[in-house]
């Protein structure tokens, strides 16, 4: 469960230059003697050294969104409006009392990718937010994603937050569903609440989520160690599901088994035994299990006993599209997803990394009943601009209705 929030990653001005978020904000007098002024005579325009400044202040304070300490009140107008998908409030102490209601239910973890300005009086903010529902009723722990964008107008008069309104990238229906009459956004949260697909309590590569769409998500994934072997014969066109049990290319040969004694330690020099993880990654050719975190270099892993065909392989990372299916992960099954996930990243002009293969994620064992098995289709994207805003069409027009 993640409590601490993480704040992010890069400011944006006018301009199109970018400041890093390490930063430091400059003093809130500085926004406060620009609001002052502004009561007077307002500029046309939130700009220059108070843009710079309000920004700042700005992804600084939203660090605190699920934190003990909280957003600072002072930043938004008494009547404030907010809408999202879900839910509508006029005033502050309804936006607060939302913030501390996701805070005490759901344990929730927010990142900002990007802030930058989108209107003369007007700043949008592109985020990620995880959520962790309680163990009871929730047995099976489901973990809620969204990905979105934030449109906050603000009051040139005072300086403060009078309009805030949050999209989702997985509905196509922005705004208050009571309002819009659309049931996507109801929807999207019990598709993902009653997702009973489990990943074991083993260690698993870290990435974040950068967009959850309706049929697959975007993933930033840190680098990681692997142990590899061959499956089928080289130049396989697509993942090998199959590849769990054989080598797919008539031989008696089995990966699987390849790859569990080099790490329970019959098949590396040292007999070290190091402790399982997930998933299991199979692509053409290949199949791959994830090495311990602790092990951050090839150098440090036990190397194979000879004759033993396994190698260990660092993942650089970066960032993959992946789409998510249950049952058992058969060649046909996994064909499928995979021509789904590049006919969608193709639809929405996402660009495949030049020469990337697919691969296919498997978390379960064989125990686990098929309707619970994850499974993840993968491929590698290049030219990913993690901090564009990237919102919704028409939705300016929306946040100021």
């Amino acid at each position: 469960t993640m409590h601490a929030t993480s704040s992010s990653l890069l400011l944006a001005c006018p301009t199109g230059s970018r400041v890093a978020s390490s930063r430091r904000a400059p003093r809130h007098a500085r926004v406060r003697a620009a609001a002052a002024s502004s009561t007077s005579s307002s500029p046309a325009r939130l700009e220059g050294e108070a843009l710079e400044a309000y920004m700042a202040r700005m992804a600084e304070d939203l660090t605190h969104l699920f934190d003990e300490q909280g957003i600072d009140r002072d930043l938004y107008e008494s009547d404030v409006s907010f809408e999202d998908p879900l839910t509508k409030y006029d005033n502050i102490d309804g936006y607060l009392f939302n913030i501390g209601m996701l805070k005490n239910v759901f344990t929730p973890t927010y990142t900002m990718h990007a802030i930058e300005q989108t209107g003369d009086w007007e700043l949008s903010t592109r985020w990620t937010m995880e959520m962790n529902l309680p163990e009871f009723p929730f047995v099976w722990r489901p973990k809620l994603t969204f990905t979105g964008t934030s449109v906050m107008g603000i009051n040139p008069a005072t300086m403060k937050v009078r309009t805030h309104f949050d999209t989702w990238d997985a509905i196509d229906t922005q705004g208050f569903f009571l309002k819009s009459r659309s049931p996507e956004g109801v929807r999207e949260v019990f598709q993902q609440i009653f997702d009973f697909t489990k990943q074991p309590d083993l260690e698993t590569p870290r990435y974040q989520v950068l967009r959850r769409y309706a049929a697959y998500e975007v993933r930033e994934y840190l680098p990681f160690l692997v142990a590899e072997t061959r499956t089928a014969a080289e130049g396989a066109s697509r993942a090998a599901a199959g590849g769990m049990t054989g080598g797919g290319d008539g031989s008696n040969f089995n990966p699987f088994g390849v790859l569990a004694g080099y790490i329970f330690g019959r098949g590396n020099q040292t007999g070290e035994k190091m402790p399982m993880t997930t998933p299991v990654f199979t692509s053409p050719g290949t199949m791959q299990f994830v090495l311990p975190s602790k092990y951050t270099d090839p150098s440090q892993v036990p190397p194979p006993k000879d004759g033993v065909p396994v190698r260990v392989q660092k993942v650089r990372g970066g960032v993959y599209a992946a789409l998510r299916f249950s049952g058992v992960a058969t060649d046909a099954a996994a064909s499928d997803a995979e021509a789904r996930l590049l006919d969608l990243i193709d639809r929405d002009g996402l660009t495949r990394a030049t020469g990337a293969a697919s691969s296919l994620a498997q978390y379960n064992d064989p125990a686990t009943p098929p309707p619970q098995r994850r499974n993840d289709v993968m491929v590698r994207l290049e030219g990913f601009d993690r901090s564009k805003l990237d919102p919704p069409e028409g939705i300016r027009s929306l946040a100021r209705s």
